[in-house]
């Protein structure tokens, strides 16, 4: 019994000190960034007046937005294409981070290279210390800058910003992904591998059923995600809307921009009643 008083007091003390640092780190940072809601305030009115434009200005007005047609039909064929760009670099970014995922996983190597010899340790421990690398590098570069560079390799247009989106989402896809791996049951994969069943059928039978919805919600996640980065990624002249969005916000034509901004949240929202419908499906 006082054995076990000692563990409680020692358990309290561990939580507070974690909740001091906690609290420390919050109000360093706050201090340090000059967070300030008042701030905000203060510079309401000139958001306001921003949005309001200058009316001297035609079109400087997010208020009506420009509704000329031949411009929607720009725009929608615009927004299509960045659906488009996310279409693909979904697919590529799924090709590369399911292989990514698997090395990534201490479970899944722990399959894929049974033995506990000096050789069979080294090159797990190899395969997943390079693949965390590799995927790290992909998730940690944000996709306007990969999508400066691949502009640099392929020119200007969708393919520049494909590339980026592929890559970047295929490093967040694979941590995602590698912890649904991590998460999984291990009683089917065990009832598997003692009745002598190799690694495909272990993946087919014992992983696979169990990691599917998982796998399912966070694609179509990523999938919903790829399209508002794709947006912007127009700014760098990777394709899409973005490329009309940043023209548009340069020359300070507010009424297109609010247009823009309608047709990206009303595709977003669409998107989003239809992954649910899909997650509904298989989970």
């Amino acid at each position: 019994m006082t054995f076990l008083k000692k563990e409680l007091k020692s358990f309290k003390l561990f939580n507070m000190v974690l909740i001091a640092i906690f609290l420390y780190i919050v109000i360093q940072s706050w201090l340090d960034t000059e967070m300030s809601f008042g701030a905000l305030f203060d510079g309401w009115g000139y958001m306001v007046s921003y949005m309001q434009g200058n009316p001297d200005i035609e079109g400087s007005s997010f208020f009506p937005p420009n509704i000329y047609k031949e411009d929607l039909v720009v725009y929608f064929l615009a927004m299509v294409e960045t659906v488009q760009m996310a279409v693909i670099a979904l697919l590529l970014s799924v090709i590369m981070a399911i292989p990514l995922s698997y090395v990534t996983s201490r479970n899944i190597l722990e399959l894929l290279i049974p033995g506990k010899s000096i050789y069979h340790v080294f090159t797990k421990s190899a395969l997943y210390t390079i693949g965390t690398l590799i995927a790290n590098i992909f998730r940690s570069v944000n996709e306007l800058v990969w999508a400066l560079i691949f502009v640099s390799a392929v020119g200007l247009g969708p393919m520049a910003g494909i590339l980026a989106l592929g890559v970047h989402t295929a490093g967040v896809l694979s941590k995602l992904l590698s912890e649904g791996n991590e998460a999984i049951d291990p009683a089917p994969v065990a009832a598997l591998s003692y009745s002598g069943a190799g690694f495909l059928k272990i993946l087919v039978y014992a992983i696979v059923p169990q990691t599917m919805p998982h796998f399912v919600s966070m694609v179509l996640y990523r999938f919903e995600s790829d399209v508002r980065s794709a947006s912007i990624l127009g700014f760098v002249g990777a394709g899409g809307i973005g490329f009309y969005l940043f023209d548009k916000l340069r020359s300070f034509e507010n009424g297109d921009v609010s247009t823009i901004l309608i047709f990206i949240i009303s595709t977003v929202w669409v998107l989003d009643k239809l992954s649910a419908m899909i997650r509904n499906f298989f989970i």
